[in-house]
């Protein structure tokens, strides 16, 4: 289970009922039409805006966070690239692990030793297995922008529903029962829009965005590795080369976030 994820939204939605009803104002801020008009309004422009398939792929990937990832982390990845580099120099070659690595990053590693076993040749491997990367890398960033879609479309619905609740305030400025159900919508709108951008959405895109950029990382690891193994190099050689070179691109991906992202080393 990812610990720190539930504790983030737990924590957001207990603020967000504090907030509510510590005011005493419960009533105004759960006003139908105001959830109406920003869920409905924000769903049906994120279906305009992003693919059906591009939507569910986000929300599955959410609720794969809250589940907790099965992913490798960067140093598991380093320990099985090893363990497989231990095999190869055992059996005489990367022909030995024409079986291996199923079970290595949702098969990504037996996807690149099958490439190195078929192609012989590093250079196309890598480029066939880094497009694989560049793929799976451009569907997170897709998922990404959808909870950034939302979290731009709810508060622009919030604030069309206070516009809607400010005309019925001064077409009710005669009716006084009728100016208080008026301002409830105005004000429940502008909140509720505020509150999915800010205690869900940006929050879930930061999120997923962090874990698409570990994940690459640790594709690039195992790719790195197994190329290495293809090439015949020694399991600690392996080892080492694989700190290394996770050290460098945590390094660049760091920078990059600073937007001054390093050369990249040949």
């Amino acid at each position: 289970m990812n610990l720190g994820l539930w504790v983030g939204l737990i924590s957001a939605i207990g603020l967000a009922v504090w907030a509510i009803f510590s005011t005493g104002a419960s009533g105004a801020l759960l006003n139908v039409h105001g959830v109406v008009i920003v869920v409905g309004g924000t769903t049906a422009a994120t279906l305009i805006n992003c693919p059906l398939e591009t939507v569910r792929s986000a929300f599955s990937n959410f609720f794969s966070l809250l589940g907790g990832s099965n992913f490798p982390t960067t140093d598991d990845a380093i320990g099985d690239v090893v363990e497989l580099a231990r095999e190869a120099h055992a059996g005489g070659g990367i022909l030995t692990l024409r079986d291996a690595g199923g079970d290595l990053a949702d098969g990504f590693g037996h996807r690149v030793i099958t490439a190195a076993i078929a192609t012989g040749e590093t250079n196309q491997t890598r480029r066939i297995m880094e497009t694989e990367i560049k793929q799976s890398r451009i569907i997170r960033m897709e998922d990404t922008n959808v909870f950034r879609t939302i979290s731009t479309l709810s508060p622009m619905f919030g604030i069309l529903g206070t516009l809607l609740g400010m005309i019925e305030v001064l077409g009710a400025l005669q009716d006084p029962t009728k100016v208080g159900p008026a301002m409830a919508l105005a004000l429940s709108s502008a909140f509720l829009g505020i509150a999915i951008a800010n205690f869900v959405c940006v929050p879930i895109a930061g999120r997923i965005r962090a874990a698409a950029m570990r994940e690459t990382l640790v594709l690039e690891v195992i790719l790195e590795g197994i190329l290495d193994i293809s090439a015949g190099q020694a399991p600690y050689l392996v080892e080492l080369r694989l700190a290394a070179y996770s050290a460098q691109r945590r390094a660049e991906l760091e920078a990059a976030e600073g937007g001054a992202a390093p050369a990249r080393a040949q």
